[in-house]
């Protein structure tokens, strides 16, 4: 096995790449991480590693300079280097070193994780041919017992794929239905807690990256019910300090706050031009982001948010249907209910029926 070291100052950041990577497929083992240079060093005298995952900016001691004073005690450690900022003259610091690659935390989310693994696997070959060899025929080995021990394997990984894709396109960020949809596929999912724990902290990285937050939030999970109990909380938190920012210059806190101000004021006319100027943006530019990071037009948000509104308020009230189009922004009740059929498959009258026939409705 090549054994990994993975040295990051952000915990999340450490926290995400060992566990969301599939590193045993690919004859590679994390042995341990370290928060900055100088701990990575004592790592190094104590443990037997033979790459390194070093992120550049880091206190105490840089990446370059931690790359430099490992190579001088470990000569055959090879090294890969995290960067968020592509500095042209770092990079090429970082490979007169020796680095055998560089990942950019920017390009992380839209880079194929196998291929990353692949590639610097590849590389590894290159000088240590004999170690990598064996290593080949072991991942031969694995994968050839794993496809006798589940047939189906390839099927509920495919399963997993879709339920990450869905996660870190942040469309759940956004939208409660989405939200709650992927909440509960998720523990259906019954994946290990271990690979659950690394793709939400990939996730949170990317909202607070974009967002450019620093929520500190975290805790252990013990199983999938609180890992999606833990990520609920989160959620609420983002909305938290969103609500509470008066910075506009960042395109994800404008549409996180257009969609707070969207639930406060759905039960009046609403047009994307008045949300767009809430946000200080022109309405085709909002209009171009806010599809592109909730996956729906403003139009069909705004309906499904009436509509979930109104779901509501059929099941807590007993106001009649007329007074319940009003309180969502529809002044006439024919064609709410049209649009409440539309989206529900049901009218008004048989959503509140079925609610009363079963006690409760899940959102």
């Amino acid at each position: 096995m090549i054994r990994v070291l993975i040295v990051d100052d952000d915990k999340l950041a450490r926290k995400g790449l060992i566990s969301i990577m599939p590193w045993s497929e690919h004859g590679m083992q994390v042995a341990g991480e370290a928060a900055n240079g100088a701990k990575a060093l004592e790592f190094l005298d104590q443990y037997a590693v033979d790459l390194m995952f070093v992120d550049i900016s880091m206190p105490v001691m840089s990446g370059i300079e931690l790359i430099q004073a490992a190579r001088i005690k470990h000569p055959s450690l090879r090294s890969v280097m995290l960067t968020f900022h592509e500095d042209f003259e770092t990079v090429q610091a970082a490979y007169r070193l020796g680095v055998l690659d560089y990942i950019s935390k920017v390009r992380l989310e839209l880079e194929d994780d196998e291929q990353i693994l692949n590639r610097i696997r590849h590389k590894l070959a290159d000088e240590f041919p004999q170690h990598i060899a064996k290593t080949e025929s072991s991942i031969t080995v694995s994968v050839q017992n794993d496809m006798v021990e589940d047939e189906n394997s390839l099927q509920f990984d495919e399963q997993w794929r879709k339920l990450e894709q869905d996660w870190r396109s942040l469309y759940w960020l956004y939208n409660d239905a989405v939200f709650q949809s992927l909440c509960t596929q998720t523990i259906e999912s019954n994946r290990s807690v271990r690979r659950l724990e690394g793709l939400f902290m990939r996730v949170i990285s990317q909202v607070e990256i974009a967002a450019q937050l620093d929520t500190g939030f975290w805790s252990e999970i013990d199983d999938i019910r609180s890992a999606v109990e833990w990520i609920r909380r989160y959620r609420i938190l983002i909305y938290s300090q969103v609500t509470k920012s008066t910075d506009l210059t960042k395109t994800m806190i404008c549409m996180l706050k257009a969609v707070v101000f969207i639930h406060q004021h759905t039960a009046e006319t609403l047009h994307a031009e008045d949300v767009a100027e809430h946000v200080s943006m022109s309405r085709s530019y909002f209009c171009q982001c806010f599809k592109k990071l909730t996956g729906s037009t403003f139009n069909d948000f705004l309906r499904q948010e009436r509509i979930r509104a109104a779901e509501r308020l059929l099941c807590e009230t007993n106001r009649p249907v007329t007074w319940i189009a009003n309180a969502v922004g529809y002044g006439d009740s024919k064609y709410f209910s049209q649009i409440f059929y539309e989206q529900t498959r049901l009218l008004p009258s048989e959503f509140r029926a079925q609610f009363h026939s079963i006690g409760r409705i899940d959102h």
